[in-house]
């Protein structure tokens, strides 16, 4: 743009113009299918029974304790106290296919925190 403003003398904004318009029209058939909050596709899977106290209980201690904090399942089965390395590594596995967390490998390790997947699942 600054090359054609020095030979022409004036900025052509038609490259931004088009880039701009291209996002926005992309962006307007994205947002066209409506997807599921986090909120809401926990509270669906609650309402639907699809969820035992024990994963809610999870869940809230989960978002009070780490926030947007990486865990692990040790991490979590130490801090939580209350549940069975089974009760918890079935519950991370769960809430990340429902897409309410998210995992990260590292080694051999699984870290997971509160949030969506890079897949466009909900957040």
């Amino acid at each position: 743009m600054e090359r054609n403003a020095l030979i022409s003398g004036y900025t052509d904004v038609t490259p931004f113009l088009f880039y701009f318009c291209n996002e926005v029209y992309n962006r307007l058939q994205v947002d066209a299918v409506p997807s599921k909050t986090g909120l809401e596709v926990y509270q669906t899977a609650l309402a639907e029974g699809k969820i035992t106290e024990k994963e809610r209980l999870l869940w809230e201690y989960v978002l009070s304790a780490y926030g947007a904090e990486e865990f692990t399942t040790k991490q979590l089965e130490k801090d939580f106290r209350n549940a069975a390395y089974a009760t918890i590594r079935t519950f991370v596995m769960k809430f990340h296919e429902m897409g309410l967390l998210t995992a990260r490998k590292a080694g051999n390790r699984v870290f997971y925190h509160v949030g969506g997947t890079s897949d466009g699942r909900p957040l």
